[in-house]
């Protein structure tokens, strides 16, 4: 028999002492009441768990002082060596360092967090190995631009804009890679990087960033929503990740919004349906409507700016992609009624050009009273929440696997 099976007396001091590892992760450096409260743990039963993890090296505590008096605070015990985070976008691909305690909140946009950064474009539908060469080449830049030896390398994260079967480990469709559909990534880095890599959605990874760094710090129901080349999300319920059976759960971007009454209309999306937000709300439909008006290849800073200079048709695009937003959203609020929703990616620039028609139309669509106090604002990391969702996640599977 297992002795640490799920139920068992060895299974919940194990769950116990997790619990007590993600509140410390998450807090950075919080006192023993601060993890009582945070975990739902009996104060005793932090005490001694802490005790234990102190004892075993993995925790160290402290003095401190909080309001003016002395505490007895812990935080997680320095690992030797880096962990990597890569964020792979339609056209970019963005490599970042982090120590094993880069935890806690942030009040900037999160680059104080990385030891180094540094990303290059690749060609749209590009290849998972040409992608995964260029990322090894600017691991190899981080590393050295760090000072770091590729032998402290303890870990990578990678985020990918497209699902990822928590069951297989595969790319599944839709995604907006084509070139890494069938690949099992995390196999294939590990093979190419010599060390553990952990994958997972990019939205989720924002959310994971945003959870421990940015805006959706201590949010125990929340959302994270990015806007670029696709639209995805990543969930916050209870004050955990969620990522669903499969692990592909928050694919916002493929819930129908069109609005003519019959079938589904509007542009046939990649999955295959017709009116996702996807094909509404997406950097290319917001440049796409524009470009045939300005007779040039435009930008999404370029569109919001002119949009701030009184550009009508561009005002007009990002408040028509604000309220689509805000109806796909309402329906999530009507059956999760998150307390904050953070929009990242892309089209978050545009702030309170999308942000102020989105909150109508969120109120609009939602249940009423669902949407009353939700919080909706811009992510507090801005271009730097993937490759930091990265980071986190490849910083988390070494916290769980040390010894």
């Amino acid at each position: 028999m297992n002795a640490a099976r799920p139920g068992s007396p060895a299974g919940l001091r194990e769950a116990n002492r997790r619990r007590v590892l993600d509140a410390v992760l998450e807090a950075g450096e919080p006192t023993q009441s601060g993890i009582a409260a945070a975990t739902g743990l009996a104060p005793a039963t932090v005490s001694n768990i802490v005790r234990d993890l102190c004892r075993e090296g993995r925790l160290t505590a402290s003095t401190a002082v909080r309001g003016g008096r002395r505490v007895r605070a812990v935080r997680i015990t320095p690992l030797p060596g880096v962990v990597a985070g890569i964020d792979f976008g339609h056209r970019h691909v963005r490599v970042g360092l982090g120590r094993p305690t880069t935890t806690g909140p942030v009040d900037d946009d999160g680059a104080g967090r990385l030891l180094a950064e540094r990303g290059t474009s690749l060609a749209e539908g590009h290849d998972a190995r040409v992608g995964l060469d260029a990322a090894a080449a600017l691991l190899d830049e981080a590393l050295a631009a760090a000072g770091v030896d590729r032998a402290e390398l303890l870990a990578v994260g990678i985020g990918l804009p497209a699902p990822v079967d928590a069951r297989t480990g595969a790319v599944g469709e839709p995604g907006i890679l084509p070139g890494w559909v069938g690949i099992r990534p995390a196999a294939v880095a590990a093979e190419r990087f010599d060390v553990p890599v952990v994958v997972d959605n990019d939205a989720l990874l924002g959310t994971l960033a945003e959870q421990a760094w940015g805006a959706l710090h201590e949010v125990e129901d929340g959302l994270y929503l990015k806007l670029s080349d696709g639209v995805g999300a990543g969930l916050v319920l209870g004050g955990r990740p969620y990522r669903g059976r499969s692990g592909t759960a928050g694919e916002l971007g493929h819930v129908v919004v069109d609005d003519s009454g019959g079938p589904p209309g509007g542009a046939v999306c990649r999955c295959g349906n017709r009116g996702c937000l996807e094909t509404w709300a997406s950097t290319a439909t917001v440049v796409g409507l524009l470009e045939p008006l300005l007779g040039a290849p435009l930008s999404v800073e370029e569109v919001v700016a002119r949009a701030r200079g009184g550009h009508a048709p561009s005002r007009r695009v990002l408040a028509d992609t604000g309220a689509h937003v805000g109806r796909a959203l309402g329906g999530l609020c009507s059956v999760l009624t998150p307390a904050r929703i953070v929009v990242g990616g892309e089209l978050a620039q545009a702030e309170d050009l999308l942000l102020d028609p989105l909150r109508a139309a969120l109120e609009r669509w939602a249940l009423p009273g669902a949407a009353d106090g939700v919080e909706v604002t811009t992510a507090r990391l801005g271009r730097h929440a993937h490759v930091l969702g990265a980071v986190a996640l490849a910083l988390d599977h070494v916290l769980a696997t040390r010894p």
